[in-house]
Formats: C-alpha cells, structure tokens, sequence
C-alpha cells in the first residue's frame, strides 16, 4: 500500500508542474466573466483618461457553443456480454437514469462542458452520499478545474493514461473537523502545497482564492478558518486469483494473498488463474499524515475528465477560449483608441484673435448659437483674424482593424453567424441548416470529448449499482409497455461484463425537432393507415409537445379500452361488421362463379383435342378440315 511520503510527492510535483495551466485557467474564467484587461492596462488607460472598452463577444459563443449541448444530451445503456441476441438490460439502464436525475448530473455535466470550452478541462466526482442517506444518495459534483491535479506524464484523451488524480480543497475548521475527528486542526492542514508561480513565490493558490504559506511567521494555526484537505485517488497493480466457485459455478475472483492463505489450511483442487489487476485507492492527506483510507469504486476512479487540444510544447490542455482571447483583445483596445481619438480631438470651435471683436463674452454666447448675429470688428474677416478649429481625421485603416478584429473571434473559434443565429439574411433554409452543420464540425472534438466522458461515468455509475445500489435492494422507475412501474434493481442475472453505449437522448430537443420534421412529411401515410390513440401517443412522444399531452392521450385510449366502446361507436363497429359481411358473401359467390366457369373451359379444353381428330377422321381425302 502506497504510504504518505510517496502519495505527498506525486501530488507536489504535479501541483508544481501544472502551475501554469492553472494560473492561465484563472485568466480564462476571469476572462469569460469580462474582465479582459489586466490591472497594470487598466491603470494606464484611467492615467490617460481613456475607457476600459469591454464588449464581450467570447461569451456568446461559448455559450451559444454550451447550449448546444443541452439541446443534444444524450443517455447511457448498457447491453451484457452474453450469448444471443444483444439487447440492452432495461433495469440497470433504468437504474442509471434513476442515479443521473437524483444526482442532477444532466446540470452538473453542462457546468463541466462549458468548463472545457473555457479552459481545456472540464471535471466532476461521481459518488454516493452516505450522510444524506444511510443507503448511499447518488451524487454528482462540478468541480473547479483550477482544484483538480493529475498525472504530470498523462496526455492522453480524458486522462485516461493517468496513474492518480487529486483534489486540493479548502474547507471550513468547522467542517474538517467533524469530517476527521480526533485529528488537530495543525494536523489537518496540507500546507505544504505550493505553487512555483515566480510572481507569487510565497503564496499558495486554490481555485480563486489565496493564503500565505507556511514559511510565513504570521501563519496561526489555532486561528485558521480554513484549511487545506488533499483528496487523492490512484491504482495499484494487484494479483487476483479468477477460480470457479464450487458452490455457485459461477467465476469469482479473490486477492492472491488470501487465496494463498485458505490454500495453506485447506489446498483448493478447482480451475483458477492468477493475473494482475489495477485497484483504486483514496486518501485524505493532511499536513504530515493520511487523515481517512477508503474505496469509493475499487475498479475505477470518481473523478471524469472532459479534455480539449493538447499543447505539445508546453504539455497542457487548452480550450476553444483560447484561440479567440487575442481577436477580443484586440477589438477591445481599438475601440478604446477610437473613443479616445473622439473625445480628446474638436468637434468644432473657432481661433479669434483677441482684437477682432469687440465685445468677447458676446462674441462666445453669439457663435455657439446657431441662429446668432455675430459682430467683429469692420477688416477682421477680410484681415483673415478669425479660423475654424480644424477637425482631427479619424484614421481610416482604424475601423477595418476593428472589424477585422470581431470577424476574426468568430473565425478562430469556428463559430459562424448561422449557429449564432445573427445571420441576417434571406437564404433557402437547407442552406441555413447546411452551414450550422458545418460550424458543429469545428466542434466534434469537443462533443467527442463529452461522448467518452460519458462512456467512463457510465462505467462508474454501473459499478455503484452493482457494488452498492443493488445489494441494498433500492427501487428504481421502469418504463415498460408503455407503463411506469418500480423495480428492485437486482444483479442475479450473472453478467459480469457490460458495454457501455452513449446514445442520442430521444428526450433532447434538436432530436424532437429532427425526428418530428419527419414524421410529418409521413403524415399523408399515418392518416391512411388505420391506427388507434395509443399509436398517436407514441407518435407525439417524438413532437416537440410536452410529454405530458402524449401521456393524456395515452391515459385516454386506456380507459377507451378499459370502459369499452360506446353506443356510437357500437353501433358504428355492428355496422361496419355488417357491410364487412356482405362483402365476404358476395365475395365467396363470385369465387363460386369464377370456379364454375373455369371447369366448363378446362372440360372443353380437355374435349378439344377428341373433336379435331374426329373432324379429321371425317373428312374426304385431299381435303381440308374447316
């Protein structure tokens, strides 16, 4: 079991060498929530009396880019790997759905995609709460990217190449002491976390906010309100014995030290392998020691990670923010410039020299009103004493440098007009949908990045169902043969594998909107084809309507079915059965008919051949039969 020193220094190192994407993930978030001007730029725009201009443009696409992921949400379901025909399990897929909604991970999910666009990371932590509910409630946390640390030499997509992730959180005294008790509060605190930052060589960060260091003398830890807790998860390489239980059959596995153990008492004759397995592990480590050990999901990790484009050179992840910060930037500083121009150059004005008129206080009141008399001395026009103030010529290349600067953060980010529905224009909408398409493929990273985020939660939640959920026997909402029942989510099927699919959520509004644009070009067919209220209510399940209009009309065609047809309806149906009837008679007798004359033709098809010999017997030599 991996001790304290060694679990200290891999969280050290990391925090260090991810010291700079941190730094840049807080500009980033600043950034996007508008404060696009660094302190020392805004002191020297207030020293020349110029406006800090922010029109932020980022945050529209980043939230037009957010919102399309709300609108194309997708589920999880899981099919076992098990001979036959490969249907997904309807109570663990329920019982995932039941996990997603009672821990709002549809909101939190959102959160840490609009966390990846902004900054390259997006994270949650998957668990179950035991103090909510003796039995483990489903929960699902957004976390603050700028809190997360990893695997310094992991790269790969998700970070799925990582040995350990950790979190450094601040909590309240209060809070930490009540989650580890009988430590002191000088034990709790991780303060030997540090950044490397040179600018701030003895602070500590976290998230957004700031303390001094331990090197500081001013440091009391009786009167800290906050501490500093390192969750830390990582996996161990574990030899696992797979053997066949005699007494179910079924394949089990063991850990090799206690198989070794029970085979020195009593040697175990039955099939086995020993390979190596990775075990998750947690910890809480405090200032010199680990505070708490246990094993949320001893097969994975908690933590999920979105990842965005990798920098090669300087090993970090960034976002789609990140190519659009210097358009923005720069928009920014030209419209400063171009205010600045205005308001420190005339409008208008004159330059009078002080004998050209006689009176000087009238001459003002009289040239700034534009129906005055104004009276100068007789020669001083002529003498040339008096002159315009010449107007300062705002520079044309100014304004193109603007608009190239605000057309630019929409073509860096890929983001066009079309899918910020600013397009102003009078175009076909196959075209329309045409370039929005094409903007969403600048995206897919993104939204593949999202679809294998879900793939590894959903192997998470499975394996809270199957190692804590479903032993408790919990109920979980089915919806089967279009009825809603509760089921004990039970295990006892004997799968020990399941694949993991994301699928488009038929729930999502684009989904709706596509799958309905095509049911009412099928409209003209369904109208004709004899269908009853329940086919309705599964039709309007796919409209953009609300599903509790299709659950009406489905509550209706069952109590049709229930209370039985009424008397319009009874006498429609004895009528129907009535011309349904005479239709079969007349038909039966025109088939009686059709087989009366088709054996009078096959009897004189059959005479045929009798006839004409005979007709040839008859006749005369030499001559023809008629």
């Amino acid at each position: 079991m991996t001790d304290f020193e060694t679990l200290k220094k891999w969280v050290d190192q990391s925090w260090r060498a991810q010291g700079e994407w941190r730094e840049a993930a807080q500009d980033d978030f600043a950034f996007i929530a508008g404060h696009q001007w660094t302190d020392s730029e805004r002191s020297t725009l207030e020293d020349q009396s110029r406006v800090p201009i922010v029109f932020n443009r980022c945050a529209v696409i980043i939230g037009t880019v957010a919102g399309s992921e709300i609108n194309n949400r997708t589920e999880v379901r899981f099919i076992p790997r098990e001979i036959g025909d490969a249907k997904p399990n309807e109570v663990l897929t329920a019982g995932s759905e039941w996990f997603r909604d009672v821990a709002n991970s549809e909101d939190e999910d959102s959160a840490a995609f609009e966390d990846l666009l902004t900054c390259g990371i997006g994270a949650t932590e998957t668990t179950l709460d035991w103090e909510e509910d003796p039995e483990g409630e489903p929960s699902e946390e957004r976390i603050n990217p700028t809190e997360m640390g990893w695997d310094m030499h992991a790269h790969r997509k998700g970070l799925t190449d990582a040995r350990y992730f950790f979190r450094v959180m601040k909590k309240p005294r209060e809070e930490a002491e009540e989650r580890f008790p009988g430590f002191e509060i000088s034990e709790l605190d991780a303060s030997w976390i540090k950044t490397v930052s040179e600018s701030t060589p003895h602070r500590n960060v976290v998230g957004d906010q700031y303390r001094e260091s331990e090197n500081s003398e001013e440091d009391d830890d009786e009167n800290k309100d906050t501490v500093t807790i390192v969750q830390v998860q990582w996996r161990e390489r574990e030899k696992t014995v797979e053997f066949v239980n005699p007494q179910t059959g079924q394949r089990d596995t063991m850990d090799q030290s206690q198989w070794d153990a029970i085979n020195k008492r009593i040697p175990l004759n039955i099939p086995s392998r020993s390979y190596n397995k990775w075990v998750w592990h947690q910890a809480f480590l405090g200032r010199s020691g680990i505070l708490d050990r246990n094993q949320p999901d001893p097969e994975g990790s908690t933590f999920n990670f979105m990842t965005g484009h990798w920098d090669s050179k300087k090993r970090l992840f960034f976002g789609l923010l990140r190519s659009m910060k210097d358009p923005q930037k720069f928009a920014n500083k030209w419209l400063s410039q171009t205010l600045h121009i205005i308001n420190s150059n005339a409008k208008g004005g004159v330059m009078v020299e002080a004998n050209a008129v006689e009176d000087i206080n009238e001459f003002e009141d009289s040239w700034s009103a534009a129906d005055g008399v104004t009276w100068m001395k007789e020669g001083a026009i002529r003498a040339g004493k008096l002159a315009e103030k010449p107007k300062a010529q705002m520079p044309a290349a100014l304004m193109s440098l603007t608009q190239f600067a605000i057309s630019s953060i929409r073509e860096t980010s890929g983001v066009n007009m079309e899918l910020l529905g600013l397009r102003d224009a009078n175009q076909p909408g196959v075209l329309e949908y045409q370039r929005r398409q094409s903007a969403m493929t600048t995206m897919a990273r993104y939204f593949d990045s999202l679809r294998f985020y879900r793939k590894r939660q959903g192997r998470t939640i499975l394996n809270m169902l199957r190692n804590h959920i479903a032993p408790s026997g919990r109920m979980v909402r089915l919806v089967r043969d279009d009825q809603e029942q509760y089921v004990p989510l039970a295990m006892d099927d004997g799968t020990e594998k399941y694949d993991v699919i994301v699928d488009d959520a038929p729930s999502a509004p684009n989904e709706k909107e596509k799958a309905w644009s095509v049911i009412q070009a099928m409209m003209p067919m369904l109208q004709q084809a004899d269908l009853g209220m329940d086919d309705w209510a599964d039709i309007l399940e796919y409209s953009p309507l609300p599903a509790s209009f299709a659950d009406k009309v489905r509550e209706k065609a069952k109590a049709a079915q229930k209370d039985g047809p009424s008397p319009e309806q009874q006498q429609m149906m004895h009528l129907a059965m009535q011309k349904e009837e005479s239709e079969i008679a007349e038909n039966m007798a025109n088939a009686q008919l059709d087989g009366v004359k088709a054996a009078q033709i096959s009897q004189e098809s059959q005479l045929m051949p009798i006839k004409t010999l005979a007709e040839i017997m008859n006749t005369p030599q030499g001559a023809s039969p008629v």
